[in-house]
């Protein structure tokens, strides 16, 4: 193959999507490669039954730039993962030569291009909105920005395509608008997207400074705009983490947008979505009267919209507060309810990676099966390495395991991702649950302080703060936390409440059952 390949690609028994970046293994489940992982695999698909050497990979994938071996070693990594159980046979490590690629390569051509024109408006799940996002500006042809700029545009729309919304247009559709220079309006137009994320890139002394906007294509009103630096020698993992830092805090962006023109118009017009981000705005609250109006409205949408996957996500997520929070009226049909959900939105996207990891986190509380538990974060993992809600989801299995400090690495890391998450209160929560396993009181007195300045009304994170104060001796503190409990929660029981510790970890379920009594909760 003398050009790189295109269109749906098969190899042994797998299916490289390359408009999408995505490859399918024999069984059927599909993962979005990282941009760099997807550029060696195109490497060894140009290149089958040949060995390419380690050299010949860094200067055709990371030119101009000096990254380590190991930089290789992660990406053939993840191409055997996501190649399924046959991996290694297929992509064979040629011992101080390089990699072999052993497997017949059949390409289905796309179709031939075509002029652009208007397009329509993309047609997504639910009303969803669509995001063009543009490559980034470079002042000149530095042969290092414009590499590093084209890895953070594929690390943003890679990482765009595994959170399902906004839907974002494939980067091969936004490169060939670089030197147009268009209106955004026309750029949405052609594209049918209806916002616009554009950007640049410069040296400033010695760092490298990416400039990030968003707006809304029809007014071209700038939504957010934000910068970052970046170390002068670039490595592919801050390219990546960049860009799911970029990528985690557009949504919310595009995500308020869309709320205020839900307000500006009739309820009758709503789409499933808007009704969609509507109960999710009134869950952060956790005010219970908007909470429990906030559930009706997750079923409107899914009513409106029963194949959209976010629905039956959302409501799980709704069921997980409401129980959590102490406000269920019957909580073993809740947690069934709330399974079920859960299972429906993997049946309707099995390769979303949040309902996978949710799914994962309510096997963990509702059945104890932490094994499986523990599969379906790694699959999600598999489909969307940088995602932070992923890494949250995943923290409490590990705690209740009794590996807090893997919980405490994940949650780390989902902050670092996700600094503006407005759920931040619960990855502060279970950094304090983390750190309360691990008998660290200071720091699980401080973390669980964060998170009631976030959300005051969040019931498990308050019991949670009220162990580690009394294990502190801080009684009057644990004390004052306990009535807010009450307050929120007045049937409270320390026997009801529901702690899927393992066996492993008794000793801190029953202290915490211990101490909650001790700060005044009636047993």
């Amino acid at each position: 193959m003398a050009t790189a390949p295109q269109g749906k690609i098969r190899f042994g028994c797998c299916v490289l999507d390359d408009g999408r970046g995505t490859l399918a293994s024999p069984d059927g489940t599909e993962t979005v490669l990282r941009p760099k992982t997807l550029e060696l695999l195109r490497l060894m698909l140009r290149n089958p039954g040949r060995v390419v050497s380690r050299q010949e990979i860094l200067d055709a994938v990371w030119p101009n730039l000096f990254v380590t071996d190991d930089s290789i070693t992660q990406c053939v990594v993840e191409i055997r993962k996501a190649m399924g159980a046959g991996g290694t046979e297929l992509l064979k490590t040629v011992p101080r030569r390089g990699y072999l690629l052993q497997a017949d390569v059949a390409v289905e051509p796309l179709r031939a291009a075509t002029p652009f024109r208007s397009a329509p408006s993309v047609i997504s799940p639910g009303g969803v909105p669509v995001v063009a996002v543009l490559p980034f500006r470079v002042p000149s042809q530095d042969p290092e920005l414009l590499s590093v700029a084209d890895g953070v545009l594929d690390g943003v729309v890679g990482t765009l395509a595994t959170l399902r919304e906004p839907v974002v247009i494939s980067a091969n559709s936004t490169r060939p608008l670089a030197q147009l220079s268009l209106p955004l309006g026309e750029v949405g137009e052609r594209l049918g997207a209806s916002y616009v994320a554009s950007g640049s890139l410069r040296r400033v002394g010695e760092t490298l400074r990416i400039a990030v906007e968003l707006a809304e294509a029809a007014t071209s009103a700038v939504l957010w705009q934000r910068s970052y630096d970046l170390p002068a020698n670039v490595s592919i993992e801050v390219e990546d983490e960049v860009a799911s830092v970029i990528s985690r805090t557009l949504v919310p962006r595009m995500q308020d947008a869309e709320l205020r023109r839900g307000l500006r118009q009739a309820p009758a017009d709503w789409t499933a979505y808007q009704r969609l981000l509507e109960a999710r705005q009134a869950m952060l609250g956790m005010e219970r009267s908007s909470f429990e109006e906030a559930g009706e409205q997750l079923r409107q949408a899914i009513a409106m919209d029963p194949t959209y996957a976010g629905g039956p996500a959302a409501l799980a997520r709704w069921y997980s507060l409401r129980l959590g929070q102490g406000w269920s009226a019957d909580p073993a049909a809740d947690s069934t309810a709330l399974f079920a959900a859960a299972a429906e939105a993997v049946r309707l996207d099995p390769n979303d990676a949040r309902s996978l990891a949710l799914l994962g986190h309510q096997t963990t509380v509702i059945k104890r099966a932490y094994g499986t538990a523990i599969e379906l974060f790694d699959r999600a993992l598999g489909i969307a390495p940088n995602d932070s809600e992923v890494l949250v989801w995943s923290a409490p299995t590990y705690i209740f395991i009794g590996e807090p400090q893997e919980a405490i690495r994940r949650l780390e890391r989902a902050i670092r991702l996700s600094p503006e998450d407005p759920l931040m209160f619960r990855y502060h929560h279970f950094l304090s649950l983390a750190h309360l396993t691990a008998t660290n009181w200071s720091e699980a007195a401080h973390w669980g302080r964060s998170s009631m300045r976030l959300n005051p009304n969040y019931t498990s994170n308050l019991r949670a703060t009220t162990v580690a104060l009394v294990a502190l001796r801080r009684l009057d503190e644990a004390r004052d936390i306990a009535a807010q409990v009450l307050r929120l929660e007045p049937g409270f029981r320390v026997r009801a409440l529901h702690t899927p510790f393992a066996e492993a970890c008794a000793h801190i379920r029953d202290l915490y059952a211990r101490y909650l009594i001790e700060a005044g909760l009636p047993s």
